[in-house]
């Protein structure tokens, strides 16, 4: 194709839309598929699987199992596909661009101020500093020996919480790039929550008891009934589980944040966040770099997408999946599901697991269950702080009209001020709520993530037919897909608030 306008996207066939134009340059050539060169450039999907390792996986996921014994299983395996045909299309926008996807979405109209006010009322629940909370509550269990039967102090649970959340918030001042740490902890949390769930469901959890819950995955018509005989189904817990298998709510579209920091396609153009000590010298432009809409562009194109597909298929949606159906097989084997319900004490909710477990198999597993449960919490409050001070640092680093005007090197003070907002209404979040614990949070920010992601997977749609170079578009095909997954998203936060809000609303509900 020759050189001339119509192949310069931001000039003629691509409106930058309501930011300013992107630069415009080449595809860097991405490295031959091999085997050494695929461990040496996934990244993304490792640093996401281990931010989805959370409460869904180990708490929302065995209650459900337990209550329902394989029935409704089939949104876990729905909602992790909708969540990578999601994932994939955000990379596709920063292999594209340089830029992440939330940058896509300020380009549109009415412009950046209303999309930042927007998306930051639509992230309220991902802020909840849920999995400090719901740590103290297994760090407690865990130093004073408790049993099922006895109850969690929660003015206990209150002060330690507070601890665990600062602990985390030092995490991020180290590493040269943020994302560096970010891979490290997450990913060997990933890592060691595999490994522990593998040995204790193979050893320890019956034949029967794998085949129910895997079979329920595939089977749809399988639905829980009441006393009578009648399907009874309580969404919010399901939809919950829906939307905490994966990542769900806007940490799926922080992918696109992991694609540009681990240097793929343009994303090696723009730069990165460094950290607070060690990364001084890192920078990062504040608009992205476009590529030429050519062929040859997009040949090297659809040689970053095979890194694309292994990292987000092979790493992400298979590490996601088994990591939320193991700890189901070990709740529908132990957890006491009655003692949970009737229990009016929900500080104990995230040791509730551990603690059958032990009263079943002995002390050892009780401990090393429960050592697991902080392995998710912790590391995980240390993901969402990391994420939502990236994700409103890259929106407002390049949506900020003032912000664009600061020197390229000082995103880093940016990020840490987000950060430290973080931290304070957290902080602030806890004092000012103190009997709300962290399994109130977690049902409450799960169904709202539904909600939430339906709209990222729609605005994603929109954004990539709108900015991207012609030749790098989604094909129709895909584009389906994400109808499809945010309509699944829609009607799982619709079920629960035909359920359980429009009661209330409608002065049907206490």
């Amino acid at each position: 194709m020759n050189s001339s306008p119509a192949t310069e996207p931001n000039v003629s066939e691509v409106d930058p839309g309501c930011l300013p134009a992107w630069e415009v340059d080449d595809l860097p050539e991405p490295r031959p598929f091999l085997a050494r060169n695929l461990l040496a450039l996934i990244g993304p999907g490792i640093v996401m699987a281990g931010a989805s390792t959370g409460t869904g996986e180990y708490i929302i996921g065995p209650r459900t199992a337990a209550q329902y014994q394989g029935a409704m299983m089939w949104v876990v395996l729905l909602s992790i596909l909708a969540q990578v045909v999601l994932n994939t299309e955000v990379m596709r926008y920063t292999l594209c661009t340089g830029e992440p996807i939330m940058t896509g979405y300020l380009r549109c109209r009415p412009g950046p101020r209303f999309w930042l006010l927007f998306y930051l009322f639509l992230d309220v629940a991902g802020w909840l500093p849920t999995l400090a909370s719901l740590a103290a509550q297994i760090l407690i269990v865990l130093v004073q020996g408790l049993t099922p039967q006895d109850t969690i102090p929660s003015d206990v649970v209150q002060a330690l919480r507070i601890g665990i959340f600062l602990a985390c918030a030092v995490l991020v001042l180290f590493g040269g790039k943020v994302y560096t740490t970010l891979q490290i902890v997450l990913g060997g949390k990933f890592l060691f929550v595999l490994v522990f769930m593998v040995f204790s469901t193979v050893f320890f959890c019956s034949a029967e008891t794998w085949l129910r819950i895997w079979g329920g995955m595939l089977d749809p018509t399988r639905l829980p009934l009441n006393a009578e005989g009648k399907p009874e189904i309580d969404w919010a817990l399901v939809a919950s589980l829906a939307g905490f298998a994966g990542v769900g709510g806007l940490g799926n579209i922080m992918v696109s944040n992991y694609v540009r920091e681990n240097g793929w396609g343009m994303g090696q153009k723009v730069g990165a966040i460094p950290s607070a000590f060690g990364g001084q010298q890192i920078e990062l432009s504040h608009i992205g770099t476009i590529t030429r809409n050519t062929p040859e562009n997009r040949r090297r194109f659809d040689g970053w997408c095979r890194y694309l597909i292994a990292d987000q298929y092979l790493m992400w949606a298979l590490g996601s999946l088994i990591g939320v159906m193991l700890p189901c097989v070990l709740g529908a084997e132990y957890l006491n599901i009655d003692r949970l319900i009737d229990a009016k004490d929900q500080w104990r909710a995230a040791a509730a697991l551990a603690q059958d477990f032990g009263e079943a198999q002995g002390e050892v597993f009780r401990t090393l269950t429960l050592l697991c449960g902080l392995v998710i919490m912790i590391p995980g409050q240390f993901g969402v702080l990391e994420s939502v001070a990236r994700r409103w640092t890259d929106a407002f680093w390049s949506g900020s009209r003032r912000m664009r005007q600061l020197d390229t090197r000082r995103v880093k003070h940016v990020y840490y001020s987000f950060a430290f907002a973080y931290v304070v209404f957290g902080v602030c979040f806890y004092l000012f709520f103190p009997n709300l614990s962290g399994t109130t949070m977690m049902t409450i920010a799960g169904n709202l993530a539904n909600f939430a992601i339906a709209v990222t997977i729609f605005h994603t749609l929109y954004v990539n037919r709108r900015f991207l170079p012609p030749l790098m578009r989604p094909s129709r095909g895909k584009q389906v897909a994400l109808v499809l997954a945010g309509l699944f998203f829609t009607s799982m936060f619709g079920l629960v608030f035909e359920q359980r809000i429009w009661p209330i609303l409608s002065g049907g509900g206490r």
